[in-house]
């Protein structure tokens, strides 16, 4: 067992392990993520850091997303799929998704990349999900968690890469 990661080890794919060498050690546009934690509240990080917890049984409630500098030609529109909710509406750059103060937990969640320079980039994020671990990267509004399963969210990492 690991001290850093309390939680179960969980295998990756050769596909998330490529994923993972090509994203690390490579400069992302900066973005600052901000995800509102059980019993923490808002958690404000930065692109390729994780915002949550994990083995600490904590759901994400809602998360944030916005550029660290003003980008011409290209946004970002993201959604969350909450417990007794289901599907959000995507709202844009800066506009909080999911709920606070509700004890409702994000299941799931999708990013998309919006504006007339979106095709010369890619949006990767992955989340840890309860009882199952971290998940693969998804990409440009694949939809990262669960729906009907009531299987908590606890953390996302958010990277955007121009290729």
């Amino acid at each position: 067992m690991n001290p850093f990661y309390p939680g179960e080890r969980q295998s990756l794919t050769a596909d998330d392990l490529d994923g993972t060498r090509s994203l690390y050690g490579r400069r992302g546009l900066p973005l600052d993520v901000l995800a509102h934690v059980q019993d923490i509240g808002d958690l404000a990080i930065r692109e390729n850091e994780f915002a949550g917890t994990r083995g600490e049984s904590r759901r994400v409630e809602g998360f944030q997303i916005d550029f660290a500098s003003a980008v011409d030609r290209l946004g970002i529109r993201y959604m969350a799929h909450v417990q007794g909710v289901g599907d959000m509406p995507f709202v844009s750059a800066g506009q909080f998704s999911g709920t606070r103060g509700q004890s409702r937990q994000m299941e799931g969640f999708a990013i998309e990349l919006t504006g007339p320079d979106a095709a010369n980039f890619d949006v990767f994020y992955m989340a840890h999900l309860q009882g199952s671990g971290d998940t693969g990267f998804f990409q440009n509004g694949q939809f990262c968690g669960t729906r009907g399963q009531s299987r908590r969210l606890e953390g996302i990492l958010v990277r955007i890469e121009g290729h």
